[in-house]
């Protein structure tokens, strides 16, 4: 579904990503980790358009989108949940949830929010609150619940688990998990290991902006020595 070519990302001089290739299949949960500044956050903007690459390709079922706007990468199908979540406080939960809407792909049909409601039935509750009145667990909800609403082929979730407690990343862990099972391939960059090997399929390991090594779950187990080195473990 998703390929990226020897992607060279800078921030004006700075040489962010430094030949990144990763692949995604369709229907997989796929996992970039590593350290803060190991370059998974700049991945991500990489694909939405937000960070062009200036060298390398980016290809998103078939298409060429590398130097394609974020609104154009939107309406293709692919979502991005920011670290920041980016909730909007001035707006309720609704209209938060209606934005997310806008980048719907064509021919999805009347708004619905029974899915979104039925993962995050909290959100229900909050339904007229302002973004700027919910918890910083319900903020990533929000966030995660107004990608999905778009109907992504893909989503780009960037660190979900980030500062929450540990009873909400267990619950958010099951959610990103059945919304894999139910058919939406997830890009995901997380720094907890116990979350990245519960749900992932594949797992790339990122340290400099370089990937140092990709493999299954139970592949990563198996090298204690990159865990360490890359991964402080």
């Amino acid at each position: 579904m998703l390929t990226l070519e020897n992607v060279h990302t800078y921030y004006g001089e700075a040489h962010i990503l430094q030949g990144v290739s990763i692949a995604v299949g369709e229907g997989e949960v796929i996992t970039l980790i590593g350290r803060n500044g190991a370059g998974k956050t700049t991945t991500l903007r990489s694909i939405i358009g937000l960070a062009p690459p200036r060298r390398g390709r980016i290809c998103f079922v078939g298409e060429d989108i590398t130097q394609r706007g974020p609104h154009e990468i939107a309406r293709r199908g692919i979502a991005w949940v920011p670290e920041e979540r980016r909730v909007l406080p001035n707006l309720t939960v609704l209209e938060n949830l209606r934005l997310g809407r806008l980048g719907a792909r064509r021919g999805n049909g009347a708004e619905s929010f029974d899915e979104v409601f039925e993962f995050f039935p909290r959100l229900r509750e909050r339904i007229a609150h302002k973004g700027r009145f919910l918890s910083g667990g319900e903020q990533q909800m929000l966030a995660i619940a107004r990608g999905l609403v778009a109907r992504p082929k893909l989503m780009l979730v960037d660190e979900p688990t980030e500062g929450l407690a540990p009873l909400l990343v267990q619950s958010l862990t099951h959610i990103l998990g059945e919304i894999s099972r139910r058919g939406t391939t997830i890009l995901l960059v997380e720094q907890t290991l116990e979350v990245a090997l519960a749900l992932s399929h594949r797992l790339y390991v990122m340290d400099q902006g370089r990937i140092q090594f990709e493999g299954t779950p139970d592949a990563l187990r198996r090298e204690p020595a990159i865990q360490q080195r890359f991964l402080g473990v």
